[in-house]
């Protein structure tokens, strides 16, 4: 049986609802609305985790963070960990990847050919020479990881990083065409993750007044859990202002209508040569973005809808299931279904369901729950937990009161009166009746034992799915990736302790 090519493309920090095909009014999006007629359509996809190495971890093994082992942008997977672009490789598959992995693995985790992005003129900290930094203007928030929130980019959109990979592997399909080993392609691009950052025509192209700004922007956060109160003093989204907010949605904007040029020169190409018909075509993201919605901006510490869903999206041969599909889909779902359409089996350890059963409306197919956790391991002792199950939707937030002593002592929250607030445990929306998640029915008495039923089944999935004896790891609070967790002004102690402590991870399998 002859395996069709499969050309993956997988973008970052791309929230569902901000496609037009997805319906949104304002964001254009011509190519993958397209490209989405041919389809299935999975309106109701999640990430297992709203972070970039435990997101791409999970796709890439269709495991869930605690059997994996990567838990935050820190860690690495377990050392057996195996991933679809290895199975994938031994089933005879050409398997190559242009762009960013993040898998924290000291290879390719699989890809026979790796091409990184180039170097960049900027990162999300702002132009990282002189010449760009006159040329642009933009602005950051002023707090923890502090990234460029809007702005201009100086560069022509054919020089950017994710235009130069777009070309590059565009290009690599001249030479591939006729390729005798079926071909796994993939194309990662970093738009529209941070910075938000957008070249012209992209930077123009959206007038930030005329953003609307999300009901909960500038919400009141005393019944939400502590961890995402101290995440939005800690970032500084506190001194962000109304036009802030519109310039960053704007900005944002213009980077996915960036992205949605980059798809559109893929899928000329591939009709071009020939092989569009015949092949299988992902494309989805790690995770989404926060847009002002709660008041916060990119991602960090919650577990709102828009950072949670993901667009998904498979077009297989000859377009054979194509529409929309509302049932619920997990990240850990795309290697299965990967495998299962590349005539493959699944390896044993796979825990997350090919979606293909689902699409040819097999009895008891589909999920009735999709699970999800956030771990920063510098700043918590315990993982967040998310459980959506129906119409509602439950997190859990344990041991916050932890955050306090893990804050270094100049920290400027530290000691303030948001740590004497009563703690908010967790959150539960009914997603039908309160889709911006402002009513928090936690601690409310006449929904208790929805939140009962719920926490438990997610204290089991939790048991059920842990591979790694986690709570005996010394925290990464020092680590590299130190700077994502802890304000700017402790970067020299943070450096200082790089050099002294010789701390080393280690994860043992259950």
């Amino acid at each position: 049986m002859h395996k069709p090519h499969i050309f993956f493309i997988m973008t970052d920090e791309l929230r569902a609802d901000a496609l037009g095909f997805m319906g949104h009014p304002i964001v254009r999006t011509p190519h993958l609305d397209a490209l989405a007629e041919d389809c299935a359509v999975f309106t109701n996809a999640y990430t297992n985790c709203p972070m970039c190495a435990p997101a791409r971890t999970s796709l890439a093994t269709g495991r869930y963070g605690f059997s994996h082992g990567v838990l935050d942008n820190g860690f690495a997977p377990i050392e057996d960990e195996q991933s679809l672009y290895e199975v994938m490789s031994r089933g005879g598959y050409h398997t190559i990847n242009y762009g960013k992995i993040h898998f924290n693995t000291p290879g390719s985790f699989g890809f026979e050919e790796h091409y990184p992005r180039p170097g960049v003129q900027a990162s999300v900290f702002g132009p990282d020479n002189q010449e760009a930094l006159n040329r642009s203007v933009f602005h950051k928030n002023q707090g923890e990881i502090s990234l460029v929130m809007h702005g201009v980019n100086a560069m022509r959109p054919e020089d950017t990083p994710d235009s130069i990979m777009t070309e590059a592997y565009v290009s690599r399909l001249d030479q591939l065409k006729d390729s005798d080993r079926p071909l796994f392609h993939r194309l990662s691009l970093l738009d529209p993750h941070t910075p938000y950052f957008p070249t012209e025509p992209y930077a123009s192209m959206y007038a930030y007044s005329d953003m609307p700004l999300p009901a909960s922007w500038n919400e009141d956060l005393r019944t939400k859990p502590l961890t995402n109160r101290y995440y939005y003093h800690a970032r500084g989204f506190d001194r962000l202002t109304e036009e802030d907010y519109r310039q960053s949605i704007a900005s944002y904007y213009g980077l996915i209508t960036h992205v949605d040029d980059r798809v559109g020169q893929v899928i000329d190409k591939l009709k071009q040569l020939g092989l569009y018909d015949q092949s299988i075509i992902v494309f989805t993201s790690d995770h989404g973005s926060m847009m002002g919605e709660h008041g916060f901006i990119e991602k960090w510490g919650v577990m709102y809808e828009e950072v949670m869903k993901i667009p998904l999206m498979i077009k297989l041969p000859h377009s054979k299931y194509k529409g929309t599909y509302d049932d619920f889909a997990e990240i850990v779902d795309i290697m299965p279904t990967l495998l299962d359409a590349g005539g493959m089996a699944v390896p044993g350890r796979v825990q997350g369901r090919s979606l293909l059963p689902l699409l040819e409306k097999e009895e008891g197919a589909g999920k009735s729950e999709v699970f999800a956790h956030f771990f920063a391991g510098g700043l918590q002792t315990k993982p967040a937990l998310m459980i959506r199950k129906g119409p509602w939707k439950l997190t859990w937030y344990p041991n916050q009161e932890d955050i306090h002593d893990r804050l270094l002592h100049d920290h400027y929250l530290k000691y303030t009166s948001m740590f004497r607030d009563d703690v908010v445990e967790g959150e539960l929306y009914h997603l039908e009746t309160d889709p911006q998640e402002m009513n928090n029915l936690f601690a409310d008495p006449a929904y208790g034992a929805v939140r009962d039923e719920l926490l438990s089944r997610l204290k089991t999935w939790q048991s059920e799915v842990t591979k790694i004896s986690y709570e005996e790891l010394e925290q990464p609070e020092y680590t590299v990736t130190g700077y994502q967790l802890m304000q700017a002004d402790n970067m020299a102690k943070l450096q200082r302790l790089l050099r002294n402590e010789g701390i080393v991870k280690t994860l043992t399998r259950k």
